[in-house]
Protein backbone atom coordinates (compact mmCIF):
# COMPACT_ATOMS: atom_id res chain seq x y z
CA UNK A 1 0.00 0.00 0.00
CA UNK A 2 1.47 3.18 -1.51
CA UNK A 3 1.95 5.99 1.24
CA UNK A 4 0.89 9.61 -0.39
CA UNK A 5 3.68 11.92 -0.66
CA UNK A 6 3.66 14.96 1.17
CA UNK A 7 2.44 18.53 -0.14
CA UNK A 8 5.58 20.20 1.15
CA UNK A 9 7.29 18.79 -1.75
CA UNK A 10 4.96 20.28 -4.59
CA UNK A 11 7.68 22.40 -5.79
CA UNK A 12 10.08 25.03 -6.02
CA UNK A 13 6.85 27.08 -7.28
CA UNK A 14 5.66 27.24 -3.76
CA UNK A 15 8.39 28.19 -1.13
CA UNK A 16 6.21 29.49 1.22
CA UNK A 17 3.76 26.20 1.98
CA UNK A 18 3.12 25.16 5.46
CA UNK A 19 2.02 21.41 6.45
CA UNK A 20 0.82 20.54 9.76
CA UNK A 21 0.10 16.99 10.93
CA UNK A 22 -0.62 15.43 14.38
CA UNK A 23 -1.13 12.02 15.77
CA UNK A 24 -4.87 12.23 15.49
CA UNK A 25 -6.08 11.45 12.28
CA UNK A 26 -3.79 8.87 9.74
CA UNK A 27 -2.09 7.64 13.00
CA UNK A 28 -5.63 7.16 15.03
CA UNK A 29 -3.88 8.82 18.01
CA UNK A 30 -6.63 11.30 19.09
CA UNK A 31 -5.41 11.69 22.55
CA UNK A 32 -2.03 12.04 22.14
CA UNK A 33 -1.69 15.96 21.43
CA UNK A 34 1.19 16.04 19.47
CA UNK A 35 2.00 17.59 16.36
CA UNK A 36 4.09 19.62 13.33
CA UNK A 37 4.55 21.50 11.05
CA UNK A 38 6.76 21.40 7.82
CA UNK A 39 7.75 24.06 5.14
CA UNK A 40 11.19 24.94 3.27
CA UNK A 41 11.06 27.90 4.60
CA UNK A 42 13.40 27.83 7.54
CA UNK A 43 11.91 31.87 8.48
CA UNK A 44 8.27 30.27 8.38
CA UNK A 45 9.44 27.46 10.60
CA UNK A 46 11.29 30.24 13.14
CA UNK A 47 7.91 32.60 13.43
CA UNK A 48 5.98 29.14 13.56
CA UNK A 49 8.33 28.37 16.92
CA UNK A 50 8.43 31.82 18.10
CA UNK A 51 4.64 32.16 18.42
CA UNK A 52 4.16 28.37 19.66
CA UNK A 53 6.22 29.40 22.71
CA UNK A 54 3.55 31.66 23.86
CA UNK A 55 0.71 29.21 23.90
CA UNK A 56 2.42 25.68 24.88
CA UNK A 57 5.78 25.25 25.89
CA UNK A 58 5.51 20.88 25.58
CA UNK A 59 3.09 17.98 26.07
CA UNK A 60 3.05 15.84 28.84
CA UNK A 61 5.81 13.09 28.85
CA UNK A 62 3.14 10.12 28.50
CA UNK A 63 2.19 12.13 25.29
CA UNK A 64 5.63 12.08 24.26
CA UNK A 65 6.30 8.75 24.73
CA UNK A 66 3.27 7.44 23.31
CA UNK A 67 4.62 10.13 20.26
CA UNK A 68 8.07 8.68 19.97
CA UNK A 69 6.95 4.97 19.79
CA UNK A 70 4.15 5.35 16.95
CA UNK A 71 6.30 7.24 14.93
CA UNK A 72 9.18 5.13 15.59
CA UNK A 73 10.71 2.56 12.16
CA UNK A 74 9.40 -0.38 14.12
CA UNK A 75 5.97 0.97 14.34
CA UNK A 76 4.79 3.52 12.01
CA UNK A 77 4.45 1.59 8.60
CA UNK A 78 1.72 -0.75 9.90
CA UNK A 79 0.10 1.39 11.99
CA UNK A 80 0.16 4.01 8.55
CA UNK A 81 -0.62 0.36 6.54
CA UNK A 82 -3.51 -0.68 9.34
CA UNK A 83 -5.14 2.25 9.20
CA UNK A 84 -5.32 3.50 5.70
CA UNK A 85 -6.63 -0.37 4.89
CA UNK A 86 -9.29 0.32 7.86
CA UNK A 87 -10.05 3.84 5.81
CA UNK A 88 -10.63 2.53 2.60
CA UNK A 89 -12.47 -0.73 3.90
CA UNK A 90 -15.02 1.74 5.60
CA UNK A 91 -15.27 3.93 3.30
CA UNK A 92 -16.61 1.55 0.84
CA UNK A 93 -19.32 0.68 3.76
CA UNK A 94 -20.09 3.87 4.41
CA UNK A 95 -20.49 5.02 0.24
CA UNK A 96 -23.07 2.06 -0.31
CA UNK A 97 -25.61 3.95 2.46
CA UNK A 98 -24.67 7.22 1.28
CA UNK A 99 -25.46 5.76 -2.55
CA UNK A 100 -28.75 4.21 -0.32
CA UNK A 101 -29.78 7.60 0.83
CA UNK A 102 -29.28 9.93 -2.51
CA UNK A 103 -31.49 6.75 -4.48
CA UNK A 104 -34.36 8.45 -1.65
CA UNK A 105 -33.72 11.74 -2.39
CA UNK A 106 -32.00 12.37 1.28
CA UNK A 107 -28.76 13.19 0.36
CA UNK A 108 -25.84 14.53 -1.18
CA UNK A 109 -21.97 14.47 -1.33
CA UNK A 110 -18.79 14.49 -2.80
CA UNK A 111 -16.84 10.91 -1.56
CA UNK A 112 -13.74 11.73 0.10
CA UNK A 113 -10.44 10.97 -1.71
CA UNK A 114 -8.66 11.47 1.62
CA UNK A 115 -8.97 11.71 5.27
CA UNK A 116 -11.06 10.15 7.76
CA UNK A 117 -14.66 12.07 7.70
CA UNK A 118 -17.64 12.57 5.09
CA UNK A 119 -19.55 15.54 5.00
CA UNK A 120 -22.78 14.75 3.75
CA UNK A 121 -26.15 17.38 3.35
CA UNK A 122 -29.10 15.98 3.89
CA UNK A 123 -32.10 17.10 2.48
CA UNK A 124 -36.22 16.40 2.08
CA UNK A 125 -37.34 17.46 -1.24
CA UNK A 126 -34.44 19.31 -2.02
CA UNK A 127 -34.78 21.50 1.10
CA UNK A 128 -31.73 20.36 4.01
CA UNK A 129 -32.82 19.13 7.28
CA UNK A 130 -31.82 20.96 10.20
CA UNK A 131 -28.76 19.29 11.23
CA UNK A 132 -28.49 19.82 14.90
CA UNK A 133 -31.83 18.51 15.53
CA UNK A 134 -31.14 15.74 12.65
CA UNK A 135 -28.10 14.41 15.03
CA UNK A 136 -29.45 15.76 18.54
CA UNK A 137 -32.55 12.95 17.61
CA UNK A 138 -30.45 10.69 16.12
CA UNK A 139 -27.89 10.30 19.17
CA UNK A 140 -30.52 10.60 21.29
CA UNK A 141 -32.67 7.88 20.36
CA UNK A 142 -29.91 5.57 18.89
CA UNK A 143 -26.79 5.92 20.08
CA UNK A 144 -25.51 6.96 16.74
CA UNK A 145 -23.55 10.40 16.85
CA UNK A 146 -23.10 12.38 13.81
CA UNK A 147 -22.11 16.43 13.90
CA UNK A 148 -23.97 19.19 12.34
CA UNK A 149 -21.72 20.71 9.85
CA UNK A 150 -22.95 24.14 9.73
CA UNK A 151 -22.48 24.21 13.87
CA UNK A 152 -18.92 23.33 13.51
CA UNK A 153 -18.47 25.47 10.13
CA UNK A 154 -21.15 28.31 10.33
CA UNK A 155 -21.68 30.85 7.62
CA UNK A 156 -18.54 32.41 6.39
CA UNK A 157 -18.79 35.03 3.41
CA UNK A 158 -22.12 33.93 2.57
CA UNK A 159 -21.03 29.99 2.45
CA UNK A 160 -24.04 28.17 4.38
CA UNK A 161 -23.58 24.66 5.02
CA UNK A 162 -27.85 24.09 5.81
CA UNK A 163 -28.01 19.89 6.08
CA UNK A 164 -24.29 19.32 6.07
CA UNK A 165 -23.30 16.45 8.45
CA UNK A 166 -20.07 15.52 9.34
CA UNK A 167 -19.15 11.49 9.77
CA UNK A 168 -16.10 10.33 11.01
CA UNK A 169 -15.75 6.60 8.93
CA UNK A 170 -12.99 5.51 10.24
CA UNK A 171 -13.94 3.76 13.92
CA UNK A 172 -13.76 -0.12 14.14
CA UNK A 173 -15.31 -1.67 11.09
CA UNK A 174 -18.03 -3.41 13.01
CA UNK A 175 -18.70 0.07 14.99
CA UNK A 176 -19.30 1.21 11.69
CA UNK A 177 -21.27 -1.24 10.23
CA UNK A 178 -23.78 -1.50 12.95
CA UNK A 179 -24.15 2.07 13.54
CA UNK A 180 -24.86 2.69 10.07
CA UNK A 181 -27.35 -0.29 9.63
CA UNK A 182 -29.24 1.47 13.18
CA UNK A 183 -28.74 5.14 11.19
CA UNK A 184 -30.57 4.02 7.99
CA UNK A 185 -33.46 2.14 10.46
CA UNK A 186 -33.89 4.86 12.30
CA UNK A 187 -34.28 7.24 9.06
CA UNK A 188 -36.66 4.89 7.13
CA UNK A 189 -38.88 5.50 10.49
CA UNK A 190 -38.65 9.41 10.82
CA UNK A 191 -37.41 10.88 8.34
CA UNK A 192 -40.85 12.52 7.18
CA UNK A 193 -41.05 14.30 10.87
CA UNK A 194 -37.05 15.54 10.63
CA UNK A 195 -37.44 19.61 10.49
CA UNK A 196 -36.41 21.76 7.60
CA UNK A 197 -34.03 24.56 7.28
CA UNK A 198 -36.47 27.71 6.56
CA UNK A 199 -35.88 29.76 3.52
Amino acid sequence: MSVPQSIVNIGPSYPNIIVTGSLSKAYSLAGIRVGWLASRSSELIEQCASARDYTNISVSIVDQQVAAFALSPMCVHGLLHRNMGLARKNLAILTGYVEKWIVRDWAEWKKPVAGTTAFIRFMRDGTPVQAVEFCKRLQEETGVMFLPGDRGFGDKDGQKFDGFVRIGYVPDTKVLEEGLAVCHKWMMKNWNNLPLVEA
